[in-house]
């Protein structure tokens, strides 16, 4: 399975925030969309930085609430490993796994083409190996040819 694949079946749709923006919009807007991450672009779109959940709690846990007036570009984590869509889910899984990473973005010749999250990677994980399960108990019943 592929990433592409993953991105066929959850969409493409991707939430992103500016890096000048204020702190208190992006967590604004990942509480409205109900989502763990924003991308952060730069002016021309590409990709500038990743906000998650963990950088809100950090930075609520260092600055309190005088974190709300800091700006997205502060807080993004940069650089920001990222998948290709051509890319087997197992190698987004180590990347995922050794870099506690939660959400990666997906890239397609450095343009965004949607983010992938670890649960994400788990469902495909476990819907291929419930294909596989039923596959191997399909060829079970086959009769036999002595």
């Amino acid at each position: 399975m592929l990433v592409s694949d993953i991105l066929r079946s959850k969409g493409t749709q991707v939430f992103a925030i500016g890096g000048d923006a204020p702190f208190s919009a992006a967590i604004q807007m990942m509480r409205d969309r109900k989502i763990g991450a924003l991308v952060v672009e730069d002016a021309n779109g590409r990709l500038d930085g990743i906000l998650s959940e963990r950088e809100v709690v950090a930075a609520l846990a260092t600055w309190g609430e005088d974190a709300l007036e800091r700006t997205v570009c502060e807080l993004m984590v940069t650089p920001v490993a990222t998948a290709r869509p051509t890319d087997p889910v197992h190698r987004v899984m180590t990347i995922m796994t050794q870099g506690r990473i939660r959400h990666l973005p997906v890239l397609d010749d450095e343009i965004i083409a949607g983010i992938v999250s670890v649960g994400d990677v788990v469902k495909s994980r476990l819907a291929e190996k419930i294909h596989e399960n039923q596959v191997l108990q399909d060829i079970a019943r086959w009769p036999r040819v002595a």
